[in-house]
């Protein structure tokens, strides 16, 4: 395919810009409205038990779907016979999956030793069947580059999704009590239910009567391994909530949530934005190797400058950011935080590289990774949790630090091998952003320590020297490119 013109990088520009403020959005009222439940409705308690259900949601996500709304984006053809075939199949899996789950929820129950996860979980497989409607006019919007659509309607999703999640944790704590670990669920089906009446509005489709036993089975091929990459990431990604329940407890599931969000989820959140513009992106240009390189140095490198501020923000004001926003937790808190943050470096680095894999059509590759990563991170939750019982939900942050960095290195000679380009320009492409971000965490520190103790004081210090110095950075950036222009 050919090298992406200007008018591409147009619509990949905007569509940066409109990704960005929805999953801003998104993780700012999730943030919040997680909050004003934990501050108003939900005890950690509960909020731990609901985390060990909302744990299996991503992976339930992918099981149903077997990725073949990514099948449609990644096919060079997509007729309405092609995709109607490719549409029955993901009816019919995810049709498997609610009664595979009906029949196992008390089972799921008993194995996580609170039974109303396994009705959680079969409440969410009966919302996937439903969610089926829109995974063929999403992954044409997808398929055409149609970020700032697919982006307006994710943030009217959202703010029903909020608006149900505040107003169910609000029933349960005024009359009916068994709401509360509701609130999640229902905050989900009703974010869904408004963007599936949306999809179908901007993007209308119907399925024809028809089934293309060989198309759906090429997409299946292609989709799965796609599919079973995000669910093995996904499953070892929760891992450590699984660890941390069943070695310390639910409180300290919530605890350690808490930690892990702040850190690693914001990341991802950021990381996302990415994400999903990567693979449609190289879907388009696979055929051309030189714009791949480029792509691939471009989007990391973006990816690297949106994260790095964060980054450096939280790491330092770990304290601050929990004292403000979040009820009281104890020091070891703070601590899981900054170790979080180091791993939350290498994944700003490294989020994108799946998503690019799976476009090139090596989806294979990326399933690689994760079963490595599958493979080494929960084994060391494991050994940590049990080899160091007294350091509580700590001992699994610090197994993060010291796993994931050999999973990392794996992901990045693959990138590099599939796209042919060499580590020292990889490297020398990135390095500008880390010295930069190390030095900016160097002088945000030294502040942090010398500022009296107000944590509102301390915490809009850091973030103004943060956002100041790599707001010079990317000035003189902009003013580079320009001059080289």
């Amino acid at each position: 395919m050919a090298n992406p013109g200007p008018e591409i990088q147009t619509t990949l520009r905007r569509g940066t810009v409109w990704v960005s403020v929805a999953s801003g959005l998104s993780g700012t009222t999730d943030l919040v409205s997680t909050l004003a439940c934990l501050w108003l409705w939900i005890s950690p308690a509960d909020f731990g038990v609901a985390t060990l259900a909302t744990a299996l949601f991503a992976v339930f996500d992918r099981i149903a779907m077997l990725g073949l709304g990514s099948a449609i984006v990644q096919r060079e053809t997509a007729t309405d016979r092609e995709v109607s075939s490719i549409w029955w199949l993901a009816l019919g899996s995810s049709v498997l999956l609610l009664a595979i789950t009906f029949v196992a929820r008390d089972w799921i129950g008993a194995a996580f030793g609170y039974p109303i996860v396994g009705t959680l979980v079969c409440a969410y497989a009966g919302k996937l069947v439903v969610q089926t409607a829109f995974l063929v006019p999403e992954a044409l919007l997808r398929r055409e580059l149609a970020f700032v659509t697919i982006s307006k309607l994710r943030i009217v999703g959202i703010l029903m999704e909020t608006g149900v999640k505040l107003g169910t944790a609000y029933w349960g704590a005024h009359g009916h009590p068994d709401l509360r670990i509701w609130c999640f669920v229902a905050g989900l089906s009703a974010g869904m239910l408004t963007m599936l009446i949306g999809y179908q509005l901007v993007r209308p489709w119907r399925p024809l009567l028809v089934f293309d036993a060989g198309v759906a089975k090429a997409a299946a091929r292609f989709g799965i391994n796609v599919s079973l990459a995000d669910v093995v990431f996904f499953a070892y990604t929760n891992a450590d909530y699984v660890v941390v329940g069943s070695a310390f407890g639910a409180a300290a599931v919530g605890t350690y949530r808490i930690a892990y969000e702040v850190a690693l989820d914001v990341v991802r959140l950021v990381s996302m934005i990415n994400a999903e513009i990567a693979f449609p992106t190289f879907a388009r240009i696979a055929g051309d190797s030189r714009a791949v390189g480029e792509q691939l140095l471009a989007l990391t490198r973006q990816n690297l400058m949106m994260v790095a501020p964060v980054v450096v923000v939280i790491g330092v004001a770990a304290a601050d950011v929990l004292a403000i926003f979040y009820p009281p937790l104890d020091d070891a808190a703070t601590t899981a935080v900054r170790i979080l943050c180091i791993v939350g470096a290498l994944r700003s680095i490294s989020f994108v590289l799946p998503a690019m894999l799976a476009g090139l059509g090596h989806a294979r590759d990326a399933l690689f990774y994760n079963v490595v990563a599958a493979i080494i991170c929960p084994t060391a939750f494991v050994i940590a949790a049990a080899a160091w019982p007294d350091g509580g939900y700590l001992s699994v942050a610090w197994a993060w630090a010291a796993a994931y960095p050999i999973a990392f290195v794996i992901l990045v000679w693959l990138a590099l091998q599939r796209t042919h380009v060499r580590m020292r320009d990889y490297a020398r492409h990135l390095a500008p952003v880390v010295g930069w971000s190390l030095a900016t965490a160097a002088v945000a520190l030294a502040v942090h320590v010398a500022l009296p103790g107000s944590s509102w004081l301390r915490l809009i210090a850091v973030a103004s020297i943060t956002a100041a110095s790599f707001g010079a950075f990317w000035h003189g950036a902009r003013v580079r490119r320009s001059l080289a222009s």
